[in-house]
């Protein structure tokens, strides 16, 4: 199936410039040895701080730093909003709970015997009982 792509606009085009490369010629006067190309030229950005990098981590830009200062406002504020005795007394709420649902399943295995055998017990009444009403 076609599928059809949207037509660039006009104002997204970048301009673009050209370039005239000069013809090869093989120099048979050549050593192997290669020039020293023009030096990286630094860019004057304000927004890069001089921050050595470390573990191959990109430098810190303005809005990385500002973003992760928000971030951290953040977490602050909602550490700060925690009322940590409220949260205590909720926790030891279902810590109670629970131990209370342990305590049941501790004896679980002696209630599922009972059960086992009040159910053998209700099946022999009630075969009893077929019999008898099967035999009127």
């Amino acid at each position: 199936m076609a599928v059809r792509r949207k037509a660039k606009d006009p104002a997204e085009v970048t301009e673009m410039t050209e370039v005239k490369a000069e013809p090869y010629e093989e120099d048979p006067e050549w050593d192997g040895t290669v020039e020293e190309g023009p030096a990286l030229a630094e860019s004057d950005s304000d927004d890069v701080a001089d921050v050595p990098r470390r573990r191959g981590r990109a430098p810190l830009t303005l809005p990385s730093a500002a973003a992760r200062f928000e971030r951290a406002k953040a977490a602050v504020a909602k550490l700060d909003a925690l009322d940590v005795e409220a949260e205590r007394a909720k926790i030891q709420g279902q810590m109670e709970r629970l131990t209370e649902r342990l305590a049941k399943l501790d004896g679980h295995e002696s209630a599922v015997k009972e059960a086992a055998e009040e159910l053998a017990a209700a099946e022999t009444e009630f075969n009893a009982a077929l019999t008898a009403v099967q035999s009127k």
